[in-house]
């Protein structure tokens, strides 16, 4: 079966990816997001917040092998949550930092991570921003 050449005039699949100034990666903001965050748990997502000084929303990803043993399900796990933040991420609170993790060993669905992570996120700010006395989050 022959398939057609590419139109020269349609447009290449756009690539859908996050930027490196969007992820969490180095050791002490996850530090920092576990000592200082304020959390919100749902039934496929723990949410921690904390505030960074930059004025956009970063993910930070925490999938242990205490919740699952094997890597294909960890990393499963972590493609699911990654692209619900891409998909959430315009609608969050900017200028904090959330760390995700599984609130449960169940495997998580697109659709409810998207739910709860917009849901939760700005729980956990408003947790966040009472904890500090509304002045915003401690640095």
């Amino acid at each position: 079966m022959k398939t057609d050449p590419p139109k020269a005039d349609a447009a290449p699949p756009q690539r859908m990816f996050l930027p490196r100034e969007t992820r969490v990666v180095r050791a002490g903001d996850f530090e920092r997001a576990w000592k200082r965050g304020s959390r919100a748990r749902g039934d496929v997502l723990l949410v921690v917040a904390v505030a960074n000084e930059q004025a956009l929303a970063r993910l930070g990803l925490s999938v242990g092998k205490k919740v699952w043993k094997r890597a294909v399900d960890r990393n499963r796990a972590r493609r699911v949550f990654r692209e619900a933040f891409r998909l959430e991420r315009h609608g969050l609170p900017a200028g904090h930092d959330y760390i995700l993790a599984p609130a449960s060993n169940a495997p998580p669905a697109l659709a409810a991570a998207r739910r709860e992570l917009a849901r939760l996120a700005p729980k956990a700010v408003a947790r966040l921003n009472a904890k500090a006395g509304g002045k915003g989050a401690a640095p």
